[in-house]
């Protein structure tokens, strides 16, 4: 309740250094749905949280196995690459979609323990079945693996044949990146006085150091993106922060 009642702006100031932004907003707004549509009660029905804004299909499952102990599994990246070796082999060239692994991961939940095996397999996935160097030796599931035991070489050689290429965003330094653009950006309204708005101009001088390679016609761009995402607003060519 306290969530749903507070302006976006006090939200975004108390997320700054956790993540993504506009998951603040989010949160923000499915407060307010559950108090609207639910009486402040968060559902564990899967359908009807994904009605809820900004509801995925990982969010769902995490939410159900981790508040609720429902038999369901939030397949990250980790779980999905556990199961691909348990059930297929390594990864490399993928055998099967990442939507046939939401299947066989949920199939491997054992009932009533849906919060203990999520834990588990995250923790399997990040320390042990890791994507580089999985040490197989220490491995509980080694004798259930399809994969086991992985040589790290061979799975090099195999992820540069036919591992994913990172987007052209993922391969430039992150200070160059629309997403570290966007957070400074964010950051520096955040840092304006209850009340106080600036104008564009004002925001690319202030940001003229931070944000080198950018033109005023970039960092347009970037707050008008921001103010379709809910996180800023414009009043009489003016900004800050979403009341």
């Amino acid at each position: 309740r306290a969530l749903a009642a507070a302006s976006t702006a006090d939200v975004l100031r108390l997320w700054q250094g956790l993540g993504y932004n506009s998951r603040a907003v989010r949160l923000k707004q499915i407060a307010e749905a559950v108090i609207e549509r639910f009486a402040g009660v968060i559902p564990d029905d899967a359908q009807t949280l994904r009605a809820l804004p900004g509801m995925g299909p990982y969010t769902v499952s995490a939410l159900r196995a981790f508040a609720f102990d429902c038999d369901d599994a939030a397949t990250d990246v980790n779980v999905r690459r556990v199961c691909h070796r348990l059930s297929y082999g390594v990864e490399y060239p993928a055998r099967v979609s990442a939507a046939q692994l939401d299947v066989d991961a949920r199939a491997l939940v054992p009932a009533g323990r849906g919060h203990d095996w999520n834990s588990a397999m995250m923790d399997l996935g990040a320390t042990i079945c890791t994507a580089r160097a999985p040490k197989c030796l220490l491995c509980p599931l080694q004798t259930a693996c399809a994969a086991a035991p992985i040589d790290p070489a061979r799975l090099d050689m195999l992820r540069k044949q036919h591992g994913r290429k990172p987007s052209p965003q993922e391969a430039m330094p992150f200070e160059q990146t629309t997403r570290f653009a966007r957070g400074r950006i964010v950051d520096r309204l955040r840092g304006l006085p209850a009340g106080q708005r600036i104008s564009l101009l004002e925001l690319h001088r202030d940001m003229r150091e931070v944000l080198r390679e950018r033109s005023p016609e970039e960092v347009g761009t970037i707050v008008a993106a921001l103010m379709r995402d809910g996180l800023i607003e414009e009043r009489n060519g003016l900004l800050a922060l979403v009341d």
